[in-house]
């Protein structure tokens, strides 16, 4: 699949713009049978040769989010130098997390802290290092707000409500899984204080080992926020993934999870050589009598660099050998190619006067 990858992008434009994204969409689709989840599809690559001082490339439509090489996050921008180019996107619809939104309840995942037995009411999650999944963390202890989840935001949502434990490093939620070798993943996770006391205090940590800085929680609570952190899986084929808690106020503490996602990083590198169009330049009105050479109305006629053709008044193209022995005036069109890198000037006319030859003078005695 690699090498096939790599070979349905060499793609030669000589347009001076060009849009890149639909060769992406049937080479690319076609190649991953018609989706972004593909095993071996977290690289790609598109070599393009444009004739011109720029390109439009184009990301595939429909994402929802797009980091180029550049910083834009635009699905399009305007190349102007010759360079390589990348643009990547997170595939959160490949979501690796089992019950990431717990729609499903208590299953897909591991925790240890524990659920309490005993009816649900909201002195349920009195003790510390407890948790339950359901709809509004108020229902469950007295003293945290009412709100609903992140996914839904309504009754019939769900979330992770937690009353932290008094002990560092406890690992709130967790769960193996399937990676594929040398990707890079987006670990991603939605957090709101259930309490403004002391609010939680967290690391993503993947395989035991704690990644990034110590997300802090807002005290405001039923405020969902956002927290991702990148992974690159090298030659690993699982994961243990997981939240672990960094607070140890047993007062506060108090916080819901929800829609926790582990995602691919697809990035596409696009190789850009930009070449010059020629700029062809001519004399535009020459005169001449009875036959006229028109490749001397080339200023710098070159033909070690480029290639000529030539046309006549009636638009057909002659050969060099006919345009070096005009006979007839009108307007004859020259462009140039550079034969390196096929790329095509501009059309010059060139408005041809051919005088009539004099006649041999009659000398009278």
């Amino acid at each position: 699949m690699g090498k096939f990858m790599h070979n349905c992008y060499k793609n030669s434009f000589t347009a001076k713009t060009a849009f890149l994204s639909s060769i992406w969409m049937v080479c690319c689709l076609f190649a991953s049978g018609f989706g972004l989840s593909g095993a071996s599809f977290h690289r790609s690559f598109i070599d393009t040769t444009v004739c011109g001082s720029s390109v439009v490339l184009s990301a595939t439509s429909g994402l929802t989010n797009y980091a180029w090489s550049t910083g834009a996050t635009t699905q399009s921008i305007t190349a102007t130098t010759s360079g390589t180019y990348w643009w990547e996107t997170v595939d959160y619809t490949n979501n690796k997390v089992v019950n990431g939104n717990f729609s499903s309840g208590f299953t897909g995942f591991s925790s240890s802290y524990v659920v309490p037995g005993g009816p649900v009411n909201n002195t349920l999650l009195y003790p510390e290092g407890t948790y339950y999944v359901i709809g509004n963390p108020n229902t469950v202890h007295s003293g945290f707000s009412s709100f609903f989840d992140h996914t839904i935001g309504t009754a019939s949502g769900k979330m992770m409500v937690i009353n932290g434990a008094s002990t560092a490093n406890v690992n709130v939620w967790s769960e193996n899984i399937t990676v594929v070798p040398n990707n890079t993943y987006v670990f991603s996770v939605w957090f709101a204080s259930a309490n403004p006391a002391s609010p939680g205090q967290l690391n993503f940590s993947i395989n035991g080992v704690q990644l990034g800085t110590t997300i802090q929680l807002s005290s405001t609570t039923g405020l969902w926020q956002n927290f991702t952190t990148r992974w690159s899986s090298g030659s690993s084929t699982s994961a243990v993934i997981s939240l672990v808690n960094q607070n140890t106020a047993a007062s506060g503490n108090d916080f819901a999870i929800d829609d926790i996602s582990f995602s691919p990083v697809y990035r596409h590198t696009i190789q850009v050589t930009l070449n010059p169009i020629p700029v062809l330049s001519v004399i535009a009105s020459p005169a001449s009598c009875a036959t006229y050479d028109l490749t001397t109305a080339i200023v710098g006629y070159d033909t070690s660099t480029y290639t000529y053709t030539f046309k006549n008044p009636s638009g057909t193209v002659i050969t060099t050998a006919a345009a070096q022995s005009i006979t007839l005036s009108g307007t004859y069109t020259i462009t140039e190619t550079n034969t390196a890198t096929g790329c095509v000037s501009t059309a010059k006319t060139v408005n041809l006067t051919i005088n009539t030859k004099p006649g041999k003078p009659v000398i009278i005695p």
